[in-house]
């Protein structure tokens, strides 16, 4: 069997460490500037407000989903369009402070009124990601929101 002197091991042992170090290094969070250059501030990437499939699961997103649906979709505004956008309800863009000047998808809600039941852990669930179950069968609460209607609300997305 063939063996390796101390020092080839001591050699490839700092070496390995050195090379090791190297690959693992730690990521490191962008700037702003950095994440404004990121794919969908050119406005390739629209967010918009869809109606939830028939099977999902929670009743608190898929209420509200229902509710703030537009059946015109979303409109492009650039700047100039979104400060006028915004003057039009008493506000200026320097009111958002991390508004950098991109493109905003502009949704006008014109959903009918929707009536729909869900229970807190629901909410629980969507606002935090935490999912409660008692295994006793004991609820948290249900609430019921009866013809809820958003509409004319306007919701303004950006990428920032």
């Amino acid at each position: 069997m063939h063996c390796r002197s101390p020092f080839f091991k001591t050699v490839f042992l700092a070496c390995a460490t050195l090379l090791g170090a190297a690959s693992q290094a730690a990521p490191k969070p962008l700037s702003d500037v950095e994440m404004s250059t990121v794919r969908g501030a050119d406005g390739s990437i629209l967010a918009t407000v869809e109606p939830s499939s028939s099977n999902a699961q929670n009743a608190f997103t898929s209420g509200l989903a229902a509710a703030f649906t537009s059946s015109t979709g979303a409109t492009t505004l650039n700047a100039a369009q979104f400060a006028t956008a915004l003057a039009s309800v008493g506000l200026t863009p320097a009111a958002f402070p991390d508004y950098d000047g991109q493109p905003v998808a502009q949704t006008v809600v014109d959903a009918k009124p929707v009536t729909f039941s869900f229970n807190l852990s629901d909410m629980l669930l969507a606002g935090t990601g935490l999912q409660y179950s008692s295994g006793t069968g004991a609820s948290m609460g249900t609430i019921t929101l009866k013809d809820f209607d958003a509409r004319g609300t306007t919701i303004w997305v950006w990428h920032h």
